[in-house]
């Protein structure tokens, strides 16, 4: 089994039972929970789910950054393609149309976008779960990515430490956040989404202070790509 239990790091069977006797389910056979309570997430986000990637996340990338929804996703997914690759915050796991991966695991927090995942790419292994405390054993992801998502966290730091915790050595890493602080659009898009905006550099700390070594940025706009490898 490739899960671990998020409250206390234990092994998980194949019945979603840890060793010291947390259990969890499946939801349809189809998605791992490991939430034990609902979290609840951006009401105009779900009502989009239906065209979030056919509409929503491609006019949005266009219209903030000029470049294409898939040209954003394929760079990513260049990057960090492996046997086993992790996505945190996957909404409807487009990025894996652009991943060559044996194994390959979608987390989110949302069941309706896991439930849409499922039915788009059967394939990928839907995990409902929080990104700081990710249901996966330590070392076992060739590549890690989480886009669009960590600037929404109240405290980022949490989950970058569990996406290093389950990159294995030399894996590798890549974020996308809102964090150009010299952007119009970046104040905009953060106050419409009641979000903190940071600069890139408290992205690169936090990567760097988890032993990330950071090999690229890319500027798209309000956004910042951060591309990383874990060195230990």
């Amino acid at each position: 089994m490739i899960f671990s239990c998020p409250i206390d790091g234990s092994d998980v069977n194949e019945k979603l039972e840890c060793e010291k006797g947390h259990r969890f389910n499946v939801i349809e056979d189809q998605i791992y929970d490991f939430l034990l309570k609902d979290i609840e997430v951006d009401k105009l986000l779900a009502r989009v789910i239906p065209v979030y990637e056919s509409v929503w996340a491609p006019l949005g990338l266009l219209f903030t950054s000029g470049k294409t929804y898939a040209s954003f996703l394929r760079a990513i997914g260049e990057f960090i393609d492996g046997d086993l690759v992790v996505d945190v915050g996957t909404g409807t796991g487009k990025i894996f149309d652009f991943l060559n991966c044996k194994t390959c695991i979608g987390i989110d927090v949302s069941l309706r976008f896991l439930t849409y995942m499922k039915r788009k790419r059967p394939k990928v292994i839907a995990v409902r779960a929080d990104a700081n405390n990710l249901p996966l054993k330590s070392g076992i992801a060739d590549g890690i990515s989480s886009t669009l998502v960590l600037h929404m966290l109240s405290n980022p730091s949490f989950a970058i430490r569990e996406m290093y915790r389950v990159l294995k050595s030399n894996g590798k890493c890549s974020i996308a956040v809102l964090a150009n602080v010299n952007s119009l659009i970046a104040k905009i898009l953060s106050r419409w989404w009641k979000v903190y905006l940071r600069h890139y550099d408290y992205y690169i700390n936090l990567l760097q202070e988890n032993s990330l070594k950071v090999v690229e940025r890319k500027e798209l706009g309000p956004w910042e790509v951060i591309n990383c490898i874990k060195i230990s």
